[in-house]
């Protein structure tokens, strides 16, 4: 049976979609979280400066459902800043942010708060995944089957969170205590923010996992990780478009910062130490072709004025806030 809302106690969940130019999903996103079996969440929906038909799909389910609400934007401000606003706005205990073109399948919601609530300890509860294309075909999972967070130290965390690419535990539908999430900072603001807002969390509490494939990730040529194959500039004022030097390198800053987060983290040195082997070995050295990928495309640019390839900006139907915030980088 449905879980009964009391409207008096306030929403037990908060879910956060943050949207530019979403158009094209967006509908079939907000009806699955209308739908959900949990009935007393809210749903903020924040539009980061659209200027396609997304402000008008969004009052139409604010118009029929007290649950959502909208906030506006004039401009574009950057992924961070609309994740990090519906964040803010979040009322409940358990927040989760659902990606633009993402779709919750029944019992998403319910059963990633009933194991946040078993699990005291855990900081994230989140369910197996489902990849579709832009056409809602099925084209494959995640590497996620049977993940334990749960009894391993957070150096083992990090490794198995690097090791099989599960970055849905931050960006594709993991449930969150929002007190944590706001205490972490939220998202950071620099590309890839979210992975290394993943090492933080798991060097501090384990995550439980839900063993049903309860959440759908969309896959198509708009996503905004698809800016990592572009302008370098580009790529960096996607997520802090105040950036005004001439050269970036968003890589080597988030290889950086993946490990300061771990050699940062409250636990002792020795884990500290073991967290930093892990992001070397499973992150810097994996990805090392990023790093002279940086370089290539800041010489070129600095010679020729600009840097060309696969990715352009201003793509129509692109989504700059959808769940691919970084992974795949």
């Amino acid at each position: 049976m449905p879980e009964l809302p009391d409207r008096s106690a306030g929403p037990l969940v908060t879910v956060g979609v943050p949207v530019y130019n979403g158009e094209r999903f967006l509908e079939r996103t907000l009806a699955a979280l209308r739908d959900q079996e949990l009935e007393d969440i809210e749903v903020v929906v924040s539009d980061n400066g659209s200027v396609d038909g997304t402000v008008e799909i969004a009052r139409s389910f604010v118009r029929e459902d007290s649950r959502f609400t909208l906030l506006r934007s004039d401009t574009n401000r950057g992924v961070p800043w609309n994740w990090n606003r519906v964040l803010a706005r979040a009322r409940a205990p358990f927040f989760m942010w659902n990606g633009a073109d993402d779709i919750v399948r029944p019992g998403h919601l319910r059963r990633c708060r009933e194991a946040l609530l078993a699990c005291p300890e855990a900081s994230i509860g989140f369910s197996r995944v489902v990849l579709i294309d832009a056409e809602d075909t099925v084209v494959g999972e995640m590497d996620d089957l049977d993940l334990d967070f749960v009894r391993r130290g957070p150096a083992d965390r990090v490794a198995l969170f690097l090791d099989r690419h599960v970055y849905q535990v931050i960006g594709f539908g993991g449930v969150m205590r929002t007190d944590v999430l706001r205490a972490m900072g939220g998202l950071p603001s620099f590309y890839g923010g979210d992975i290394a807002l993943g090492v933080k969390m798991a060097m501090r509490a384990p995550w439980v996992q839900v063993p049903d494939q309860l959440f759908v990730s969309r896959r198509h040529d708009q996503q905004t990780n698809k800016v990592q194959g572009g302008d370098v500039l580009t790529q960096v004022r996607t997520y802090d478009p105040s950036w005004r030097r001439p050269v970036a390198f968003p890589q080597w800053f988030l290889n950086h910062r993946l490990v300061v987060e771990a050699a940062t983290a409250p636990v002792p040195a020795r884990e500290r130490a073991r967290a930093v082997a892990q992001v070397l070995r499973l992150w810097t050295v994996r990805n090392w072709r990023f790093f002279p990928f940086d370089v290539k495309r800041n010489l070129i640019r600095l010679t020729t004025g600009e840097y060309v390839g696969a990715y352009r900006p201003g793509q129509p139907g692109r989504s700059d806030d959808s769940s691919d915030t970084a992974h795949g980088a």
